[in-house]
């Protein structure tokens, strides 16, 4: 019997290639591989931006070495370009507006004392554009910003709406749930004595879609062999990933591992020294190109396997 550990890692070495794709929006945030190059639809930064709250002034005043400074007006960060109108003296600026024609240097509150509307220096070594952000300096137009196959996440969704996608290529893989088990009915019958409402593949749904994985339909098999074997033929062709939800151990109607291995499933492990979930089977189907996972059936052991050895080796969501 294998450690948790070496699971893991088994499943991380033998996860297929997902030819499944689809465009998911910013508002969705999916964050799995992305199938397509972003590129910048404009410079960047578009103008030459100011990279501190402060003054901005025309860096030939600062030879004369003024006692002081008049203040023309305030540009807020969000308006159009404004205009200094006498190089001898400033414009208030804030940090991300556009640098105002006739100025070439912003410098910091830190660096200065307004007093009645007159600003009093205290150093004059700045070089032209310091604090300023150029246009262009990052990116030209049509730039390469993420390339294919890039994981996507946090820092890289910022990106692409920076640049204005609407939507963006990525592998989604197509995921089958199913319940096993003759004593299970829907969750909307009352159940007899013997019986309990199917529950499992609707725990499993819902972890899977907080973590973008929203291509997922469910079936359920009762513990018949042929119709477990005829729904595996039927189906595994159709999905990326297969995810039972017990009858994976030792009773005499676990079938599942039988039937998987009699289409040619290949195993690659079965039982996993943990407790809950002990019975984890995983195999894959190469010719098929389907993952196939065997959950325990109890409802703590399979939600537990599922984040451990299916999730948590999917794209980090940062």
């Amino acid at each position: 019997m294998i450690t948790s550990a070496q699971a893991v890692e088994l499943v991380k070495q033998n996860k297929l290639a997902r030819d499944h794709c689809r465009s998911v929006s910013p508002e969705e945030i999916y964050n799995g591989e992305i199938m397509e190059v972003v590129k910048a639809d404009r410079t960047y930064p578009p103008y030459d931006r100011v990279m501190m709250d402060g003054i901005a002034v025309n860096s030939r005043v600062l030879l004369d070495r003024p006692a002081a400074l008049t203040i023309e007006g305030v540009c807020p960060a969000g308006e159009k370009t404004k205009t200094l109108d006498d190089e001898k003296n400033c414009l208030e600026v804030m940090t991300g507006t556009v640098l105002p024609k006739g100025t070439d240097l912003v410098i910091p509150y830190e660096d200065l004392s307004i007093e009645n509307g007159a600003v009093r220096l205290r150093r004059f070594d700045y070089q032209v554009m310091d604090n300023v952000h150029r246009q262009g300096s990052d990116l030209e137009p049509g730039e390469p910003l993420i390339q294919s196959n890039s994981m996507l996440n946090g820092p890289l969704w910022g990106i692409i709406t920076s640049f204005g996608y609407e939507s963006i290529k990525v592998k989604l893989p197509k995921i089958l749930l199913v319940s096993t088990g003759d004593e299970l009915v829907d969750y909307k019958e009352i159940p007899e004595s013997h019986q309990i409402r199917r529950s499992n593949t609707y725990a499993l749904r819902a972890s899977l879609a907080c973590h973008g994985l929203t291509d997922v339909a469910m079936h359920h098999l009762t513990d018949k062999k042929i119709d477990i074997d005829h729904h595996y033929k039927t189906f595994r062709n159709q999905f990326d990933v297969m995810i039972y939800s017990g009858g994976v151990s030792m009773g005499k109607f676990d079938f599942l591992p039988e039937v998987w291995e009699e289409n040619g499933v290949e195993k690659i492990f079965h039982k996993v020294s943990q407790k809950p979930g002990k019975p984890l089977w995983f195999g894959v189907d190469r010719y098929a190109k389907t993952e196939v996972f065997g959950l325990p059936g109890n409802p703590i052991s399979s939600l537990i396997c599922l984040h451990k050895y299916f999730l948590d080796s999917q794209p980090i969501r940062v």
